[in-house]
């Protein structure tokens, strides 16, 4: 037995955080006194600086959300100063001093970063050589050339270099998993909310309106304004919940997922998308057949369905549910809500083949689309081509569109290799399991749209790449620990 006496003095490490904390305070306090509100921008500067030089994996989470997240403009930035780029730039000084520390190239060697920077060269030539004249730009207003154009798609690369350099363990992958489904899910229930309300795109549309965003409203994902795109996030976490739900197995938990993944499939109907009702089905049956017919996740499918049929019933308008189910090849698409939205992409496509014709090698430059359209359309209209494979290839070539397949490949190939070994009863892995099933269901849901809507430049499909190198790396390391092992 131990006799029961004074306490041991704290050793002077374990009071540190104590003293660190009081300190903390203090400043924050002093600050807050004599210089107010602003005086507290500093303070915080420098503790989300610490963070992000002690934890990465919560730089490269915030890093995320400043991508899917619309947040108060308050804390925007101005110009070239915003959240996202402060965060590459710190981003790029710990990666310089880690190579340098190191002496290691190794995510140069990595064929997705590979071929990232061979896409991002293919876009700079074009950019270069066939960019429209900038003289008849300018002539077309102040504010019409809008375009995204190469230094986004740069920054989405430079993203997913920092993921698979700074996403290391499995906790790590599962904090910004966890975290993108939870964006999307409370991005389609955002839409929901909105048609509940009275609102929506035209009145019945669910979408995320842009007008919200400009006013700095937070916590939506900005590329969901677009009803498709909408539909697309609401099917992606419709991926992650359910493999999540059947990961946990806790009592309860496939309840609440089920119910979770019925307003997801509600949302999908609001938004009156025929794209998203053909990939709410393509993500039904890639979900079947990865994971096989059985009795347990029969009825789960049924309950679901049974839900979302009498959620559809009762809360969707019925002009949303005539101009959903009016696709292509039906009568509806001729006549009905919606024809109009399929005569306009036929006739996009029509002058993609010109435009394809006159650069078919290099294409016309990232992001100068909408000046190359608004120059020969009659019409002086500016619409994207609402597919990427056709969108790529018009503004980067053969070479573009040939890198992003082959990015798309070896996305595949990555996950498949890592469900191979995750999936193994025992292994030491298998937490991991649901993230890299529902990456390669949300992959193959990514790769339909991509027939619908202009995707490519969204931080999601890069998310996914990260992921996949990152999933395969730890397989990799986990066989190799074994080999030794035995």
């Amino acid at each position: 037995m131990q006799a029961i006496g004074p306490s041991a003095p704290a050793r002077p490490r374990e009071l540190f955080p104590v003293i660190a904390l009081g300190l903390i305070a203090v400043i924050v306090g002093l600050s807050a006194a004599t210089l107010g509100p602003l005086g507290l921008m500093p303070v915080f500067g420098s503790l989300f600086l610490a963070l992000v030089l002690t934890r990465p994996q919560y730089g490269i989470a915030l890093f995320l959300s400043t991508f899917l997240m619309a947040y108060p403009a308050s804390l925007q930035g101005v110009g070239y100063l915003t959240i996202n780029n402060v965060l590459g730039g710190i981003f790029g000084i710990m990666l310089i001093y880690k190579v340098y520390r190191d002496a290691d190239w190794w995510f140069i060697r990595t064929p997705e970063i590979q071929l990232l920077v061979f896409v991002s060269f293919a876009y700079f030539l074009s950019n270069e050589l066939n960019a429209p004249d900038p003289h008849m730009v300018s002539l077309l207003g102040p504010g019409f050339y809008f375009a995204e154009g190469l230094r986004t798609f740069v920054n989405r690369v430079a993203f997913t270099l920092f993921f698979i350099v700074y996403i290391r363990t499995p906790a790590h992958l599962r904090m910004v998993y966890l975290l993108a489904v939870g964006f999307m899910v409370f991005t389609a229930l955002t839409g929901v909310q909105g048609v509940l309300g009275g609102g929506g795109l035209k009145g019945y549309r669910a979408y995320t309106g842009s007008t919200e965003l400009v006013a700095g409203k937070a916590g939506i994902i900005r590329a969901a304004g677009n009803p498709n795109r909408l539909a697309m996030f609401a099917i992606l976490a419709i991926s992650g919940m359910w493999y999540l739900s059947q990961y946990l197995r806790i009592p309860g938990v496939r309840y609440v997922s089920i119910l979770t993944i019925s307003v997801l499939s509600l949302a999908v109907f609001m938004t009156a998308s025929r794209s998203g009702l053909l990939g709410l089905i393509t993500c039904a049956l890639a979900i079947v057949i990865d994971e096989g017919v059985e009795i347990r996740r029969l009825l789960s499918f049924a309950l679901a369905g049974a839900l979302v049929v009498i959620l559809v019933v009762q809360f969707v308008p019925s002009k949303s549910l005539e101009r959903i189910t009016n696709l292509p090849g039906t009568e509806g698409a001729q006549t009905g809500v919606g024809s109009a939205s399929l005569e306009r992409r036929q006739y996009i496509w029509e002058l993609a083949a010109e435009m394809f014709r006159e650069n078919p090698v290099l294409g016309v430059g990232m992001g100068n689309w909408a000046t190359w359209r608004f120059i020969k359309d009659p019409g002086y209209s500016t619409g994207q081509p609402h597919n990427s494979y056709v969108l790529t290839l018009i503004e980067g070539g053969i070479f573009a569109l040939g890198g992003f397949l082959a990015l798309l490949w070896r996305t595949w190939r990555n996950l498949r290799f890592a469900e191979a070994y995750v999936s193994v009863p025992g292994s030491p892995l298998a937490d991991l399991s649901w993230i890299v099933k529902s990456a390669k269901v949300s992959l193959v849901v990514l790769i339909f749209f991509s027939m619908f809507a202009d995707l490519w430049n969204l931080v999601i499909i890069f998310m996914l790449i990260g992921t996949s190198v990152v999933v395969r790396r730890l397989v990799e390391d986990s066989q190799a620990r074994q080999a030794v092992a035995y």
